[in-house]
């Protein structure tokens, strides 16, 4: 690859993560409607799916319940991704499994604190051979926007 589309690829990464931080500054913590209309608080799951293969997103609120399923990220691609609060732990601890779209894998992730200002970001991270192992999930502080 010559060196000055090298160096152009990797400056629109830069923005195109610029523009992610500097969308979700604001809306950490959002409302959105729930089946019945109502406003319901959510949070902020920054996904990047590092692999190949599509995986499903499910928060996961006890060990012994099925997760609700949060989205779907592509391969190769990153997704925004909004998680009910009634979703989180107690303490505002988020838990989410990843599982492969049609493969074997899946993943637990720790559990990450979030609040006023904090988006989680999940890695994922795919194997040679699919496994999720070395995926990682962490809280992240989004600056805020200067007062005018």
């Amino acid at each position: 690859m010559m060196p000055s589309l090298r160096a152009s690829l990797r400056a629109s990464r830069r923005l195109g993560g610029l523009l992610l931080l500097a969308t979700l500054a604001g809306t950490t913590a959002c409302f959105s409607k729930n089946a019945s209309g109502a406003a319901q608080e959510t949070v902020i799951l920054v996904a990047h799916n590092r692999g190949f293969y599509d995986v499903n997103v499910y928060a996961v609120r006890t060990a012994q319940a099925l997760g609700r399923r949060l989205g779907t990220v592509t391969g190769n691609s990153t997704a925004t991704l909004k998680v009910p609060v009634s979703e989180l732990q107690p303490g505002g601890m988020l838990v989410v499994q990843v599982r492969s779209v049609g493969g074997r894998f899946s993943w637990y992730s720790p559990a990450v604190q979030l609040g006023t200002g904090i988006i989680a970001r999940l890695d994922v991270i795919q194997t040679a051979n699919g496994a999720l192992t070395q995926s990682q999930m962490y809280s992240q502080v989004v600056p805020q926007s200067d007062a005018r």
